[in-house]
């Protein structure tokens, strides 16, 4: 049995955040060929997060020995930089989901750069904060900054969690208030119970849990499009039910194969792209848009009425032909009488009506003298 005291906290201090991290390794390992882009955004967290535990052992460790002032200074110091950088790490990946211009996520760097100016004098002078004879560390006034910016992370943190409901992201939004509250409690129990180790095994987790939601999110959606794919659609149905379904649209886009032997692929992928941005941006709330097909969409409704629903095909419709694109929509209600299946295909039948419609209005043009 092991009975040293120093080994045993060391044990304890490092057992769950090393695992966590060697986890996260291996599984960014394994997916960066399916999720490139978003194993990019978790390398760097999985790094400083690496940083810490090297940095937070060095600290415990010259608490313990008493090492020279100036060196454990400089341990406080990272410990203090990197863990602020971790917290922008995590909120960037979440801020980059909820705005258009990426460029944004670099202003959040801003207060974690000054937090690193302001403390970093702290190797040449008491005024930030020092080690007194009994090892203790002891804060002057500027040496709070380190505390009253992560509590500015935390408060965004909350806000993008808050925002991620208002984006109808109810699961991403439960993780991160969950990421920030674990957070809070853990910063509080090392203070007041005098503990070590557990922020830094919270912060692994908080990456953990989010990567995960991420990972599971990516297979959600459609590749070309970043709308929901065909098991999403089916998953929707089963997850909502007849309860709150209301309505479905069947959408199918007009000309795309001949646009793929006209123009290419690539022009085909513009015009799948060009047409879901559009309806995405003319979905009423609580309107989900799917791509099920090569050129097919389906929207799902919930707790929307007759009106509201043909309005918006109305602006969907004059969307499309002011961006010189072509579709047909069909779409039903979901009553008591008739089941979201029911109501798929009767928007389906409706669609393709359409769709010969224009076919034969189109026809009719081309032979007019």
């Amino acid at each position: 049995m092991i009975t040293n005291p120093y080994l045993q906290t060391l044990v304890q201090i490092n057992f769950i955040p090393v695992l966590i991290t060697v986890f996260l390794l291996f599984f960014l390992n394994v997916n960066i060929k399916f999720e490139r882009h978003l194993a990019k955004q978790m390398i760097p967290c999985v790094i400083l997060l690496l940083a810490l535990i090297i940095d937070d052992n060095l600290d415990y460790y010259a608490y313990d020995a008493h090492v020279p002032q100036m060196l454990h200074r400089l341990y406080a110091m990272l410990g203090y930089d990197i863990r602020i950088f971790l917290m922008v790490c995590l909120i960037n990946t979440a801020y980059a989901r909820q705005i258009k211009n990426k460029l944004l996520t670099k202003v959040t760097y801003i207060p974690a750069i000054l937090n690193a100016l302001i403390i970093l004098p702290c190797m040449f002078t008491d005024a930030i904060f020092y080690y007194n004879a009994q090892g203790d560390l002891v804060h002057e006034l500027p040496g709070f900054a380190p505390h009253i910016i992560s509590a500015m992370y935390i408060f965004f943190l909350f806000y993008l969690a808050i925002n991620s409901m208002r984006l109808d992201r109810k699961t991403e939004a439960g993780i991160l208030f969950l990421c920030a509250i674990m957070t809070v409690l853990a910063v509080l129990v090392e203070m007041f119970f005098f503990l070590r180790g557990i922020l830094i095994g919270v912060i692994a987790l908080d990456i953990t849990f989010y990567y995960l939601y991420l990972h599971i999110e990516h297979f959600r959606f459609d590749n070309l499009t970043k709308i929901f794919n065909r098991d999403s659609f089916y998953a929707d149905i089963r997850q909502y039910g007849e309860e709150k379904i209301t309505h479905v649209l069947s959408i199918d886009v007009n000309d795309l194969k001949k646009t793929n032997d006209t123009m290419g692929h690539d022009a085909g992928d513009k015009l799948i792209k060009d047409v879901a941005d559009i309806l995405r941006n003319e979905l009423d709330p609580s309107c989900y848009l799917y791509r099920v097909g090569g050129d097919e969409f389906v929207v799902l409704c919930l707790l929307r009425s007759n009106d509201e629903v043909k309005n918006m095909v109305s602006r969907m419709y004059k969307k499309i032909e002011e961006a010189h694109y072509s579709l047909a929509i069909g779409w039903d209600a979901v009553t008591s009488d008739v089941s979201v299946n029911e109501a798929y295909k009767e928007a389906d039948r409706q669609m393709y009506d359409t769709k010969m419609k224009m076919k034969a209005s189109r026809r009719e043009e081309t032979t007019q003298p």
